[in-house]
């Protein structure tokens, strides 16, 4: 099910993938290991999954991504999801911030992290290829703020 829901075509055109081929390498053999959760619906159906890790080069701060299967867009899945993640990682393992990089033609993602509170502090330019095209990505984060969560 979750092979399935990676694959859908409007899924992975906003899914950010290296194309680097070491960098892959280097991130299998990491520790540090990026934590994936399932989210279930009220149906007890995977509608997506969301992820986090902790930074190798900063304490307590965290990166993010979610991917939600694109039949389930537009029900606050990924809102709510966020926003439970966001108080389990301020709250439970005391992060000071939270990142996340998104695809900047993913207009729906952008506002969906910033109606979370995230804020956009940067772009990387030709970050990824997908269909053969080089895009652009935007990153996002939130600073551990009381009125955030």
């Amino acid at each position: 099910m979750l092979h399935k829901l990676c694959n859908e075509e409007e899924v992975k055109k906003y899914n950010i993938i290296s194309s680097d081929i070491n960098e892959d390498k280097n991130n299998l053999k990491q520790t540090n290991l990026r934590k994936a959760l399932s989210i279930i619906n009220e149906k007890n159906v995977l509608v997506g999954f969301i992820t986090y890790k902790e930074s190798d080069y900063c304490q307590n701060v965290y990166s993010i991504g979610i991917t939600i299967g694109s039949r389930y867009w537009n029900r606050s899945y990924g809102q709510d999801s966020i926003k439970v993640l966001l108080k389990y990682l301020f709250e439970e393992l005391n992060a000071i911030r939270v990142e996340l990089e998104v695809i900047k033609s993913n207009f729906r993602a952008i506002n969906c992290y910033k109606k979370c509170g995230f804020r956009e502090c940067g772009i990387r330019y030709n970050r990824c290829c997908i269909d053969g095209s080089d895009v652009d990505t935007v990153i996002m984060s939130i600073r551990n703020d009381k009125s955030n969560i």
